[in-house]
């Protein structure tokens, strides 16, 4: 009897080592997809651009591989890998932000594949001891690589920000009264006065303006918040002149194209409301993106006397050092101290 108990006992051990060695490896095969799912959309894509530049690189070495974005993909991933592919992304011309992003990417999924035991405890050890390009170096590197003729930048992102004037704000914001007018006022208003993302104002719907408390509602899908902003003058008026055109409908977008007639036609893509924060900052004499905006915002709110904190919550900031990156230092840097 006792040997039958034993036997049946250590069966069901067995089983139970079984089942749960199963489930480690359905959690291991779905760790990446999980991760990723957990991202806002923005995020999401950044962190799979990143995965297939790295594949590539590995492609360029013989290593064969599904853009890195499945965990079997990581097995025979090491250390030396993703320094030189660290290395490599200065040589390609990456700016030294985009590969100090693309190497920490790198280094997550990395250390999700040690959990799911496809990168030995060893390896990922080292990878761990990768480091990014301090900012203090960045000069340096930079000098050396216009020296040798290699770019320091790809693509059309400024290395900096454009500083926008109070004057240019309020000329940015002053459009023709016509239909394309007051719906490009709203849009610079909407991005000036209240440091919202061009991807928040541009999804913006009917029924997140209350006019009568002269409120809007900004879904910040990239922090996952949603705020609440009592409209600025400015945007309260543009607003009100806006929909005079456009009647706000629950559940529908606010904006609408308008073709060379002048006349409504079709809708009004992220795309095409950057060309015109583009075309209207030509206008005046400068170029701006829409993110200068939000430069711009920072800048004016903390020269107000706004406090860190108070900004970093209304313009949806994660963190008061993000805040810090938005926020033009002055040309005097001791004007705002005081000693007494």
């Amino acid at each position: 009897m006792k040997t039958k108990a034993l036997t049946a006992t250590n069966t069901a051990i067995t089983e139970q080592t079984y089942i749960g060695q199963a489930a480690n490896n359905a959690a291991a095969a779905n760790v990446f997809e999980e991760y990723i799912e957990r991202k806002a959309g923005n995020t999401r894509a950044r962190y799979i651009q990143a995965l297939n530049g790295f594949g590539i690189f590995l492609e360029t070495l013989g290593y064969k591989n599904y853009g890195m974005t499945d965990i079997a993909d990581w097995s025979g991933i090491t250390y030396g890998l993703i320094e030189a592919y660290k290395r490599a992304q200065l040589q390609a011309g990456y700016s030294i932000p985009t590969t100090n992003q693309n190497t920490y990417i790198i280094k997550a999924f990395a250390k999700l594949a040690a959990q799911a035991n496809v990168i030995s405890a060893d390896e990922i050890i080292k990878i761990n001891s990768i480091k990014g390009y301090k900012s203090s170096e960045a000069a340096h590197i930079n000098e050396q690589r216009a020296q040798a003729g290699q770019a320091t930048r790809i693509g059309s992102k400024k290395e900096h920000s454009t500083a926008i004037t109070r004057d240019q704000a309020k000329a940015l914001k002053n459009q023709p009264d016509t239909l394309q007018g007051r719906r490009n006022a709203l849009l610079m208003a909407l991005l000036l006065d209240h440091g919202a993302r061009i991807s928040e104002v541009i999804s913006l719907k009917g029924d997140d303006f209350d006019l009568a408390n002269k409120t809007v509602v900004f879904h910040r899908t990239k922090t996952n918040r949603i705020d609440k902003h009592v409209l600025t003058a400015d945007s309260y008026r543009a607003a009100v002149q806006y929909f005079e055109y456009v009647k706000p409908q629950p559940g529908k977008s606010i904006w609408i194209g308008i073709n060379k007639a002048g006349n409504p036609s079709g809708g009004f893509s992220k795309l095409a409301a950057q060309k015109t924060v583009k075309n209207l900052g030509r206008e005046i004499g400068i170029e701006i993106s829409c993110h200068d905006c939000r430069h711009y915002y920072a800048t004016a709110a903390h020269k107000a006397g706004s406090s860190s904190l108070d900004i970093m919550r209304a313009g949806g900031w994660a963190s008061p050092a993000m805040l810090s990156r938005y926020i033009e230092p002055e040309q005097i840097q001791n004007v705002n101290i005081r000693l007494e």
